[in-house]
């Protein structure tokens, strides 16, 4: 079976390889007491080659046909620091000796903590959050542990908001991250965990967005908390943005890198950045953790055991946490649980096949409850639960071109359940359930029910990627490729937007008391979105060569993708110079693509109701007539270009002594975005004459005609943004004298972000029925500018010999700001009461036919912090005989409560409550 396995993959590329000789790479992995590690894995970063420790933890590699150039080997172990070691190939046998690890541990005299640029990294902007820093960090998912970014504001760690992330740029701040312009962004930055991406594309939660657009469609509570006044609207839906980072657990994670900027070719489907993440596989010691903090708490374990030198090892963890809005009144929860199991070995005399077999399932229950104080009883929640299956093969080659065959499989799927009901009580309800175009009868019904709606989606993703790194040599320059392609397909098998016209929500009935016209809901089968099939290839050169008698680094690579049957290129390229041993520069340039999502290239038909005639006999329905026009408009969205960005992105880094400053500068031109656009639609209708009749329906005659005005929202590439920033990282060695070492980082955005289409405005008064009188106006594009500044000095101080980590940080809102066009309150041009077009060429606030539709310009003063607002926040760990370690962290450790007064004079309290957490962990 290990030969017919090996055999497989070979073919599958179709090219026979033949072992050769060649230069041996050898050492021996142990621990501090220079007792062996066996099963650490060893990585040749260059050629992608893997490799383990055997039993006395020894290891070998053959390499042929390098010579006169370097190479970074990189050795870890579950629970131990991660360690490189650069090593150069001279033409002979290298041998390393003994390659010392050492167990993770607060008595460790060097330990990361905070975040650092890696130049040596995939991208010049890479950020690597080490296992020693996941360690030390209060997290109950992964969006917790990247408060590390530069630039961004920390808060203290809760699950009660849907938790997304946005890269390298800013906008006018929202209260649910449902602004158009932050869903396109955090849907362009990738969750890559283990080579795999954890896509939203086939997200589908949510009303049709025709109705009232992508960042209104989200089902939402009404507002909760004590008393029902005190807490918000809640929406668990996150389609057409994001990957939620809730869901993604902290306790196995190896290491997390951050790329804001350009990426290697090898990651497609992104256009914001991607987030890596890197998990524990292998024997491991048992590891328990607990986690209390003010409104959660979170128990993890994980342990690999390894079955023997030959059947390899088996990694098992599980999490759960359980966490509330507020302990005091437990209307809305969030709970989790995760699971999964990695089975990974080696194959071979050599050990030239590695295999890892990964199963993970996980489950969110998230909702908010009935409120015994509510009349509607509402309650509503976001429950989901998703199993994938993957495997990863690399196979270790010793070809004069190939070193290293890489394939990736994977399957996932998922049940997501949107659910929301509140009781209604009206003395009737008339409705119609027609599904075209035209003006039908209706129907009444009681009026006293139970709303219902349900959301039911089954998305389903498969991929398959196939990596190759090789290597050639041009004169004296040894050149490192890496090549592959990947296929991508998704679905949703749910049953869709389930809703019953005989019991419509609010806001999507035809009041009773005047025939005023209103959006209306049909079920649609998400089964009818045609599957997303996504092709890329892709090739990198990474390579060294003398300028100066320095070496420029140099990663080039191309890449093509085919998504939903539209081509791109997408050249990318990091470069990095070093002047000397203190100062090195980077350049990047890069093109990236992302595709559209399942629910907005098909979100389904989109129906408006125009109540004509609403006879009603309470003591006959015999006697009764209801007619209504249906608007049915059928998007066509399949067509939706990709949204894109072009990056380019100065860096440096300076090391002065121990001191290590690290700047990037950046440009970031993103382009087709997708946003809803509304567009207004006539219709003139006949107006009718009705005449009772006892014992019959009325009589009904056409007297005339109205013209009808109503407007539905459709999908484009409409949205646009210019970001420039900056961003700073400095660490400072430890001041012996008092074992603190410090640490500065912050950064300063500016976005300006327009859309592309006109933007529609209503009159104030719709009563006014004069013929020239404005009934629609249409305001230039939406035009802003947001300003983003947050920093933070933080202090470590780390005495190994009692294992102690004591840490500090001041962090800084130093400015937040947005600012609109000047003109943007200011109509071009409206749509009269009679349906006429009209033109303004100049205009006059004071016109009595168009003069309502003047908007005051303000600036978007609710948002913009006057002020510098800091937030003081204190950590504390201490190990405990190397196995146990307990922590305590508190967020505005000292209460820090300014405020300031908006435009509108509401008082903001920027700095949440106190939020006080602990933990305690024990190594088996």
């Amino acid at each position: 079976m290990k030969k017919l396995y090996i055999s497989l993959l070979l073919c599958f590329i179709c090219l026979a390889v033949q072992a050769q000789i060649g230069n041996l790479v050898t050492g021996k992995v142990v621990d501090i007491n220079n007792r062996p590690i066996s099963s650490a894995n060893i990585k040749i970063v260059q050629t992608n080659q893997y490799g383990t420790s055997a039993e006395d933890g020894s290891f070998k590699f053959s390499l042929n046909n390098l010579s006169n150039t370097s190479l970074t080997l990189e050795f870890s172990f579950i629970s131990y620091q991660r360690l490189k070691r650069e090593i150069k190939i001279s033409g002979g046998d290298v041998n390393l000796g003994n390659i010392v690890l050492k167990e993770l541990n607060l008595g460790l005299e060097t330990i990361d903590i905070n975040a650092k640029r890696n130049y040596d990294g995939q991208s010049n902007s890479s950020l690597i959050i080490s296992r020693d820093i996941i360690e030390q960090t209060p997290a109950l998912s992964l969006s917790d542990l990247l408060n590390q970014i530069p630039n961004r504001k920390i808060v203290a760690p809760s699950l009660q908001r849907v938790q997304t992330i946005n890269l390298r740029s800013t906008f006018e701040p929202t209260t649910n991250q449902r602004g158009e312009f932050e869903m396109s962004n955090a849907f362009g930055v990738a969750i890559i965990v283990d080579g795999n991406a954890i896509s939203n594309n086939m997200n589908m939660q949510s009303y049709n967005p025709g109705m009232l657009g992508a960042g209104n469609s989200l089902l939402s509570s009404e507002r909760y908390g004590l008393n029902g006044s005190t807490g918000t609207a809640y929406s668990g839906d996150y389609a057409f943005g994001g990957t939620d980072l809730r869901q993604i657990p902290v306790d196995n994670i190896e290491s997390i890198e951050v790329i804001s900027g350009v990426a290697p070719a090898k990651y497609g489907d992104l256009s914001d950045g991607a987030v890596i993440v890197e998990r524990q596989a292998g024997k491991a010691p048992g590891y328990l953790r607990m986690q209390l903090r003010n409104d959660a708490t979170s128990y993890g374990y994980s342990q690999g055991f390894k079955i023997s030198q030959k059947a390899g090892a088996v990694n098992v963890g599980l999490n759960y946490v359980n966490s509330f809005a507020d302990n005091r009144d437990k209307l809305k929860a969030y709970k989790r649980i995760n699971t999964n199991l990695m089975y990974s070995n080696t194959f071979g005399k050599e050990a030239r096949l590695k295999n890892t077999l990964s199963l993970d399932y996980g489950k969110n229950l998230d909702g908010v409850k009935s409120d015994p104080d509510d009349i509607k009883k509402s309650m509503m929640r976001f429950d989901s639960w998703t199993f994938s299956v993957s495997n990863r093969s690399s196979y270790r080659l010793n070809d004069n071109f190939l070193k290293n065959i890489s394939l990736n499989l994977r399957y996932s799927e998922g049940h997501q359940v949107t659910y929301k009901e509140e009781f209604k009580n009206e003395p009737y309800v008339i409705i119609s359930d027609a599904t075209s175009t035209g003006i039908f009868e209706g129907a009444y019904v009681r009026g006293i029910y139970t709303a219902q709606t349900l959301i039911d989606g089954r998305p389903v993703n498969a991929s398959v990627k196939l990596d190759l790194n090789a290597d050639f040599k041009t004169g004296g320059v040894t050149h490192f490729l890496n090549f592959g392609l990947a296929y991508d397909y998704g679905a949703n098998k749910g049953m869709g937007q389930v809703l019953d016209p005989y019991r419509p929500r609010f806001g999507t009935a035809i009041t009773t008391t005047s025939l005023t016209p209103s959006r209306s809901e049909r079920y649609y089968d998400f089964n009818l979105a045609v599957p997303q099939n996504n092709i890329g290839l892709y090739a990198e050169d990474m390579f060294k060569i003398p300028v100066f008698k320095r070496e420029l680094n140099v990663r080039a690579g191309l890449r093509y993708d085919i998504q939903n049957a539209l081509p791109s290129f997408s050249p990318r390229v990091n470069l990095n110079y070093a002047f000397n041993k203190s100062v090195k520069l980077g350049l990047a340039y890069g093109l990236s693509f992302k595709s559209p999502a399942l629910a907005q290239r098909f979100p389904g038909p989109t129906y408006y109701e125009i109540p004509l005639v609403n006879s009603y006999n309470n003591s006959s329905a015999l006697e009764s007539t209801y007619l209504v026009y249906v608007n049915r408009y059928d998007h066509h969205s399949e067509n939706l270009k990709s949204a894109y960005s072009q990056t380019i992105e100065l860096s440096s880094q300076v090391k002065i002594k121990d001191f290590n400053i690290s700047l990037s500068l950046f440009s970031k031109l993103s382009r087709n975005g997708i946003g809803t656009i509304a567009t207004p639609q006539i219709v003139t209708l006949p107006t009718y004459n009705v005449v009772p009749q006892p014992g019959q329906k009325p009589l009904i005659t056409e007297n005339g005609t109205k013209n009808y005005y109503f407007t539905y929202h459709r999908f484009d590439n409409d949205l646009s943004s210019d970001n420039l920033g900056l961003e700073l990282i400095l660490n400072t060695p430890q001041i012996r004298a008092i074992a603190t070492s410090f640490n500065v980082s912050g950064g300063i955005f500016r976005t300006n972000y327009q859309t592309n289409s006109a933007r529609l405005g209503n009159t104030p008064d719709q009563n006014i029925t004069r013929d020239d009188y404005a009934k629609i106006g249409f305001y230039e594009p939406l035009k802003r500018i947001s300003y983003l500044s947050n920093g933070r000095i933080s202090s470590a101080t780390h005495i190994p010999k009692i294992s102690l980590v004591i840490s500090f940080i001041a962090d800084f809102s130093i400015a937040q700001k947005s600012i609109e066009s000047q003109n943007s309150g200011i109509p071009f041009a409206y749509i009269t009461n009679n349906g006429r077009y009209v033109t303004i060429t100049n205009f006059d606030a004071s016109n009595p036919d168009y003069g309502q539709l003047f908007k005051p310009l303000s600036e978007i003063n609710k948002d913009n912090v006057p002020k510098i607002i800091p937030n003081f926040h204190l950590s504390l760990s201490k190990d405990i005989k190397k196995r146990l370690k307990f922590s305590f962290n508190v967020f505005n450790v000292f209460n820090y409560q300014p405020y300031y007064i908006s435009s509108s004079g509401v008082y903001n309290y920027p700095n949440s409550a106190p939020s006080f957490g602990a933990e305690i962990s024990l190594k088996l």
